[in-house]
């Protein structure tokens, strides 16, 4: 309905599953974020903004700890196979500040999977950092990587396609009115606003124009 009535619409996956994760109800593995993100390319075209004028608009934000970050980047992407893009999309990165910290000092940067290492979507700051580096130190992450490999392939995708947005998670919350409600964990499809939503609060941002001179 809201792409229907022409409205952008802004969500985050950080707290699904990447690739390869355990499913104890199928005893089978996740595909990760793709498959999924390729349903909601599909649907942005399918149901459109004011009767075929342009396709709706999502924008998918996530951190860059999580394993399928690399092929999250890739999507947008014009060469590769198509079953793997999701060109219709747009993607936002929601990076905390560690990651330019290790990005700053050449530092290692380790992928984790939500599902084996939870809660690093639902705190940020401090908070996160002790968090996260347990999880390092505990031996949990998929993969280490130089922090700096990751940053040039942002890069890389942003040169070629023109995305990710960046969007800095801890500075969103610590200045956030709502950090009260609880952690916020991602922007709308402007990035222009910073609001808290939750399984029972979605946040809404409405555009308006006046044309002053009928004033």
């Amino acid at each position: 309905m809201i792409s229907k009535m022409a409205g952008g619409i802004g969500l985050n996956v950080h707290r699904i599953r990447a690739t390869g994760s355990y499913i104890a109800g199928t005893n089978g593995t996740s595909n990760g974020i793709t498959p999924m993100l390729r349903v909601f390319n599909n649907t942005a075209r399918y149901v459109d903004q004011g009767g075929n004028k342009r396709p709706g608009a999502f924008a998918i934000y996530l951190e860059p700890w999580h394993a399928d970050v690399f092929e999250f980047l890739d999507l947008r992407k014009n060469h590769g196979k198509e079953e793997v893009r999701a060109r219709d999309l747009f993607l936002a990165l929601w990076i905390p500040d560690l990651f330019m910290k290790r990005v700053e000092k050449n530092g290692d940067w380790t992928l984790m999977c939500p599902n084996e290492c939870p809660g690093l979507a639902d705190c940020y700051g401090d908070e996160f950092e002790a968090l996260y580096e347990k999880y390092e130190k505990a031996g949990k992450g998929r993969k280490t990587i130089k922090a700096q490999k990751l940053w040039y392939a942002v890069l890389e995708a942003q040169t070629e396609t023109g995305n990710p947005f960046m969007l800095y998670k801890d500075h969103c919350n610590r200045k956030s009115n709502q950090k009260n409600l609880g952690t916020i964990r991602s922007s709308n499809l402007c990035t222009e606003i910073v609001e808290y939503s939750a399984p029972d609060e979605v946040a809404v941002c409405n555009l308006a124009s006046l044309a002053l001179p009928a004033y």
